[in-house]
């Protein structure tokens, strides 16, 4: 009953892929002809809008006189901002630059530390007894 149910179960699925696929190639189908219709519309039209286009354009056009002067300020206050900028840069490397160089030396007086207590039970541990046996921890 199983195996039946299964087969079933399996010919409903493929049958819905089927049907689905169809439908979505159809649909595609149709929109891919719409689109290249919808193309040879647009080129009877051109000319005539680029006529009026012309002509509005140069009666709204308006312009802008140019301050040379604020740019020069504008220009040379940039330049500022930029070096105090960089200088606060600077003093903020430097300071953390000389914080890891002291972290640096505190971790090394560590290691070294550290080295020394290992170096002196290392030979605590291979030193010989009077009696010609090692020692043991």
């Amino acid at each position: 009953m199983a195996k039946k149910f299964g087969k079933f179960l399996m010919a409903t699925a493929a049958l819905g892929a089927a049907a689905a696929g169809a439908y979505y190639y159809l649909q595609g189908k149709n929109r891919f002809a719409d689109e290249s219709f919808d193309d040879d519309d647009d080129f009877d039209n051109f000319d005539d809008d680029l006529e009026e286009d012309e002509t509005s354009k140069e009666a709204d056009r308006s312009y802008v006189d140019l301050d040379l002067e604020k740019a020069e300020e504008f220009k040379e206050g940039l330049k500022a901002a930029t070096a105090e900028t960089s200088d606060k840069v600077v003093g903020a490397v430097k300071d953390t630059a000389e914080k890891a160089a002291d972290t640096v030396k505190e971790a090394a007086g560590t290691v070294k530390k550290a080295a020394d207590q290992a170096e002196v039970k290392v030979e605590e541990f291979f030193d010989d007894d009077s009696d010609g046996s090692m020692d043991a921890m």
